[in-house]
């Protein structure tokens, strides 16, 4: 009866450990896989944070210009014409 004893007792101990073990690998993989998870929001999430400073950077560039431009240009009191080598003949009439 003690031998019958003891067989239930390793019996039950096997399966409680092999329960724990399986319950640990779930476990892990489970660790695993929100890791990845994670790993690919902070991807997409710094993605758009990037995006979104190169269009910060264009508009501000954009911006810049188009200041800089207004500003060579209301120095002249009108537009500019390019100056056109001409031929001596039409220089001299």
């Amino acid at each position: 009866m003690k031998l019958v004893g003891l067989f239930v007792a390793g019996f039950a101990a096997g399966w409680v450990v092999r329960s724990a073990v399986d319950s640990s690998h779930d476990l892990a993989v489970g660790m695993i896989a929100g890791a990845y998870g994670a790993y690919d929001r902070t991807k997409r999430l710094i993605a758009i944070e990037r995006e979104h400073l190169e269009d910060l950077i264009a508009e501000g560039k954009a911006r810049y210009e188009s200041k800089r431009a207004r500003g060579t240009r209301s120095d002249a009191s009108g537009p500019r014409v390019a100056e056109v080598p001409r031929p001596r003949a039409e220089r001299a009439a």
